[in-house]
This record gives structure tokens, sequence and C-alpha cells, in this order.
């Protein structure tokens, strides 16, 4: 098991919301990132006499007699390496969250209270491209809002427009300078107003966000499926939106986020009567959090818009006391399930509030989860193997989503990009430290602390012979191994070492610039 100690951690300079470009595993400013990224180990360090060899070799099926099953102390099987691949120095036994939790590790980092001025310190500053024209944060907003801001926004998306078409691909066909003069006319720039006026609302469901009004998916090669350029972020149910502005077609809506402004589909936005009551709904007396990697709701005959929809993990929903809520719900006695509100967009756009029922077997929790080390560590291990989904596309999330994803279940809200950055933490600078002086910094932080570099960001779980393991949604890296050269594309959520390499064989481990713990720094360590 693993013993982690606190450690104070320094601070990196935070990015600012541009235009942002996706790299492969994070939102980066336009600055080069590389588009991939490393992963994992040397030569395994094993304790446990396993039938299979390298990731990038293949096996035959070992016999019964060879077949490694771990039980952890209570007698639960762990892993069955015939039919789960590890890599390199990753032991099958390490493929729990179990292992790398240590008695200690259950204090609590940071109260609610705590993690309410951590938001408020950490909102996200959504900049334009001037690096001067800024959208103010969601509750700054008033009755009306400058136009001129909205079009700086709208106007640099415009600039984005590819100087030659024909080196961006749809449907596997180049593009054309036609096909990008719609995407501009789409958004309606001519038509916003010298003031706006602004309303308020709430996401419905998962969806990804757009540089432009518009579902296309548009790629730098016919063959690739995974980075599309349109693509700016995703949105989660239940979201608390500000709307500006509507696409010439009617379909889009302009939206300001937490962490981001972009277009979304309208069917994907309630709109709340007014302010008041958008505020009332961010601040329910109790409330649902689910847990899990995601839960979907059944297939609901009364109930069209809530059925079959998916509530990825930390997706938060207001929670009706047994005693208030009915006895029955859409012919369904509500035993055994807890009951929730959730908001439906009504055929006039506006909230319509339906009741929906989340059984008490499904992994959710009623109130955020404390806080701790091991709380961050087994949420972290839920998403093991999840697809990696660049910028929150494909159902999924990428790095910095995941992150999001992980900590919205402590009521934590980071930024979409920046987090390496955030305030009222403990952190240390290692852009200019040694491997071993690295390590000395690694080994010492609680399991759930984050480890960043340049275009990627991990969930530090423990160090093991030295090593130090983190978990992430990654996109590509390179084996350690003496020779290796090999880029290998897991596009998944895994457990690795600091060893494994980037495309220009770097370590991780070197690259390895920031060490944050969301633990609330003492007034001489928190920054300014």
């Amino acid at each position: 098991m693993i013993n982690s100690k606190n450690k104070l951690i320094s601070s990196m300079l935070a990015l600012t919301l541009i235009t942002p470009i996706f790299c492969g595993c994070n939102i980066v400013t336009p600055q080069s990132v590389e588009t991939s990224l490393p992963t994992i180990p040397e030569q395994s360090t094993s304790e446990v006499t396993t039938t299979t060899s390298e990731t990038t070799v293949e096996t035959t099926e070992p016999s019964a007699e060879e077949r490694v099953i771990l039980k952890t102390p209570d007698g639960k099987t762990v892993i069955d390496t015939t039919y789960v691949r590890t890599i390199g120095d990753v032991t099958p036994e390490m493929m729990t969250p179990d292992y790398w939790i240590g008695e200690d590790d259950n204090e609590v980092l940071m109260t609610p209270e705590e993690i309410a001025e951590f938001n408020y310190n950490n909102r996200a500053i959504i900049k334009a491209a001037d690096n001067k024209t800024i959208m103010p944060h969601l509750e700054d907003f008033g009755d009306t809002f400058d136009g001129n801001i909205l079009r700086t926004f709208l106007t640099d998306n415009s600039k984005s427009v590819p100087k030659d078409p024909a080196k961006m691909y749809l449907n596997g066909k180049p593009t054309t300078a036609e096909y990008w003069q719609n995407l501009v006319a789409l958004s309606n720039i001519d038509a916003v107003p010298d003031q706006i006026t602004v309303k308020y609302g709430f996401s419905t469901k998962r969806m990804t966000v757009r540089m432009f009004p518009t579902e296309d998916r548009v790629f730098e090669s016919a063959e690739d499926q995974y980075f599309d350029s349109l693509l700016y972020s995703e949105c989660m149910p239940y979201m608390p939106v500000v709307v500006l502005h509507e696409s010439t077609d009617g379909e889009y809506l302009y939206v300001v986020f937490d962490s981001f402004s972009a277009w979304v589909r309208k069917d994907a936005i309630a709109l709340c009567k007014d302010r008041k009551d958008w505020e009332a709904r961010q601040n329910p007396a109790q409330w649902l959090v689910v847990t899990e990697r995601e839960i979907r709701l059944g297939n609901d005959p009364h109930s069209p818009l809530t059925t079959d929809l998916v509530l990825p993990m930390g997706t938060r929903m207001e929670l009706v006391p047994a005693k208030s809520a009915p006895k029955s719900i859409n012919q369904r006695a509500t035993y055994g399930n807890y009951v929730v509100k959730v908001p439906t967009r009504g055929s006039d756009g506006y909230i319509k509030d339906e009741l929906v029922l989340i059984p008490v077997s499904d992994d959710v929790n009623a109130g955020y989860l404390p806080l701790t080390p091991a709380n961050i560590v087994r949420q972290a291990f839920k998403l093991l193997g999840d697809r990696y989904g660049w910028g929150g596309d494909l159902q999924a999330n990428d790095c910095t989503g995941i992150t999001r994803e992980i900590y919205r279940c402590f009521g934590v809200l980071l930024p979409r990009v920046g987090q390496s950055a955030s305030k009222g933490v403990y952190k240390v600078d290692m852009s200019g430290m040694k491997e071993k002086e690295k390590l000395s910094v690694i080994s010492e932080l609680k399991p759930g602390s984050l480890i960043s570099f340049p275009g990627h960001m991990t969930i530090y779980v423990g160090t093991k012979d030295g090593k130090p393991y983190v978990i992430s949604a990654c996109g590509t890296f390179v084996m350690p191994a003496p020779g290796s050269t090999e880029v290998i594309h897991p596009e998944s959520v895994i457990l690795n070492s600091l060893y494994v390499r980037n495309r220009s064989l770097v370590t991780w481990l070197d690259r390895s610039t920031t060490a944050l713990t969301l633990k609330k720094a003492a007034p001489e360590d928190a920054e300014a």
C-alpha cells in the first residue's frame, strides 16, 4: 500500500480561453502542444508472475494453471490477465483503487465552505483573441449585455476559417471556401444588437458545443475521426447558462457556460422564466450526484424528454425528500428509488420540470462526496478503460474533462483549461527540477493530486518501487523500453507510470511541470 503525505505545491501560468485548440488530450492555446500523448513503462516490475508480456506483443492463451486471478484481502477477484491486458510495469493488483489507498487517505482536504471559496477564486476567464475583451462570469450578467463584446467573439471564430479549405475534410472529402462562408453566415453576426437582452437557462443533456452553429465534424485528414476541428468543448446535463444569440437558421444558441462560450443546439437548452428562477435552481436544498462513470435513465413512455438520457459522472440533480415526493410517478410506485426533479425543454423553449426515479442500486450519492484522497482515487478508477473523447467528443472526455467530472462529485468546479494554475491550493513548480528532485516531490503528494505538463493533465494515484503512477485520458504514447519508438494509440483512460514517453521520446516525468493538491493553502503559502 502507498503511504502518501501532503506536499506544498506552487504555480504555473493560467491558460486563458481564447478560441481553443484541442491537443491529443487537452484544450490548449494556439501555441503548439503535441497532438499526441505518451504513455508507459520500461521493463515490468510486477511482483506477480503473469503469462502476458509487453502490450505490443501478441501471446497465446495460457492454460488454466497459468492464469493469474488476484484477490483482494476480502476475497474479491481483482483481474484475470487471461482476458485483460496490462501495460508493462502495471501489475494486475494495481488496477484497483484500494491498492493505492492508505490509512491516512480519508483526511478531508477541503470543507464545503472552503470548496465554495475555491470555486469563486478560480472562476474561468473567457477572453477573446485580443486578450482584452472578456466575457463576464455567469453571475455577473445582468438584464442586458454589450453587443460589441459578442461581435468580437463571433468575429474571432470567423477569422479561424482555414486559408486553404481543401486541407480540411468533411465526410472524407475536402471542404470548400463556400462551405466555410456558409458557417460564418449561420453565425448571424450582422443581427447582433448593440444591447442584447440576456436570457438565462440550463442545459438539458450532454452535447458537444461548437465553434460554428453546426453538427458537422471536420478533420485535418480524410481518415481522422477523433479530432473534430469545429468542436469547442462539451456541456453536461443541468449546467446553468446565459443565452446571448441565435443562429440564422434558428437551430443553435450562442451560450456562455462556466468556462467557455460557444454554439450549442437549441434543443439542448431550456430557458428560465427570469434570473431569480435561474438562481434558485442553482441552489436546491438537497441534491443527488452521479458518482458512477455514467447512469442511463430508463425508457419511459410517459416521459419522452428523459427517456434513455445519459447522465455522466458529476451530474447534479435536485433531490425530493421522500416525505414530499408523490407515492407514484408515471404509474410507478416510488419505493426503492430516489425522486429527482430535472429540467427538460418544453415545446415553448422554457423549462418543464419532470420528476424522475433513480434506483437506489445506482452509484449515486445524496449530496457531494467528502473531498478526500481516497474518494478522488476511487472516482478516477471508475473511469479506467473509458473511451478517450477529445474536448468531450464521442460521449467521452479528454484529460481535463475527466478531472472536471471527477471533482464535480465533490462540488469542486475546475475550469476547462488552466486547471494547474488554480489558486488557494498547495502547488509545486517542478519545471526547473531534475528527475530525482521531481520524484521526491511527487512521492510526498496525496493520492488524487494533479500532475500536469503542457498539453496534458493527470491524476496521481501513488508511487511504487520508486515509480510514480497516474490515471489520465490519453490519446497516444510511446513505450519507455530501450529502442522502442512505436506510437501506441489507447484513446482511453489508462493507468501508467510517468516513465512513458511522447513522440519525441521524452518521458512524462521529464515533461512534468506542476504538481497540485486541492487542499486549502495556508495564508503564507496561498497565491495572491
